[in-house]
């Protein structure tokens, strides 16, 4: 019979596991992680969480919470380091979390092209206009 710690490692991880896009090695890690916290939880240990070792060789680079294929939308983009969902991130990202684009894009190591700042109606919209103005012709 399971104890109750290996009970709630489980949810944990699967909770965690389905909004993540996780490798094996990855997921072997946090099952480890979260069953010595939460054993020594259990021992009543106040405990220190090393930093890993990945983390630092990575220079930060930090782990997208939800899948990389519901970042950019037609209606929103999600902003990664809040969770907002919002038609432009760039002036977000400076005021609410004093980035800029090339350190929220090396801080989640996303390439710029694949994810952009903009959402996709947002974008047609802006690109729809500048065509019916003449620009970009000569």
């Amino acid at each position: 019979m399971p104890s109750e710690i290996l009970k709630l490692t489980t949810e944990i991880v699967v909770a965690h596991a389905s909004l993540t896009e996780l490798t094996s090695e990855q997921l072997v890690g946090e099952i480890k992680d979260v069953y010595n916290v939460l054993a020594s939880l259990e021992g009543g240990k106040i405990l220190e969480v090393p930093v890993s070792e990945k983390a630092e060789e990575a220079g930060g680079v930090k782990k997208p919470s939800i899948p990389l294929k519901d970042i950019v939308k037609n209606k929103y983009v999600v902003c990664l380091e809040c969770g907002k969902k919002l038609k432009t991130l760039k002036t977000h990202l400076r005021k609410a979390h004093g980035l800029m684009p090339k350190e929220y894009y090396q801080r989640y190591d996303l390439d710029p092209k694949k994810f952009p700042l903009v959402c996709k109606d947002y974008s047609a919209a802006r690109s729809q206009m500048a065509k019916e103005r003449g620009f970009g012709k000569k």
